[in-house]
């Protein structure tokens, strides 16, 4: 685990291998995270979440729990599937499942469920059509998801061998 200055990662945490969680960030008690996973500065991911492998969380970006705060007893975590993103600045409504390979843009509230392989954007969040739809900006063309046909730096080449399997 490699973490920046000021994070917290309360008890009942249960984290796989290689996480990264960048400075400022707060994990309450009782999440289950993945292997692979990169949590960016400021990142709050709240009691009861599941994290799955290879997720990226990007700066300022919050994973609630409490349906109606301040109140005891009906805590809902949220769930992120194995190589979601979710850009910065984002808010995630309690009990939410982000779908797998999908991407939730910047600055955006989601309060609905996220399929897999697709893009929401807004406040709130609505699908604006499959993640194989962003092209990458530096002019090829390419399909920016799933991010890892172009992004492999920090990771094994073991772990990367794999992706052509999971993706």
């Amino acid at each position: 685990m490699e973490t920046g200055h000021h994070v917290s990662l309360r008890e009942g945490v249960r984290a796989g291998e290689n996480l990264r969680v960048g400075t400022g960030a707060d994990v309450q008690g009782d999440c289950v995270i993945g292997d692979y996973v990169r949590f960016h500065s400021a990142v709050q991911v709240h009691k009861l979440s599941t994290i799955q492998d290879y997720v990226w969380i990007f700066p300022s970006s919050v994973l609630t729990n409490d349906p109606h705060p301040p109140s005891d007893g009906c805590l809902a975590g949220v769930t992120v599937e194995e190589f979601a993103v979710i850009a910065a600045m984002c808010c995630i409504a309690p009990g939410i499942r982000i779908g797998a390979r999908s991407l939730v843009a910047a600055a955006s509230m989601v309060t609905h469920d996220v399929e897999p392989d697709t893009v929401v954007v807004g406040v709130p969040a609505r699908a604006v059509g499959p993640t194989s739809s962003v092209r990458m900006r530096d002019g090829s063309g390419r399909s920016a998801y799933p991010w890892t046909a172009h992004f492999h730096r920090g990771y094994p080449a073991a772990v990367v061998g794999e992706w052509t399997v999971a993706t």
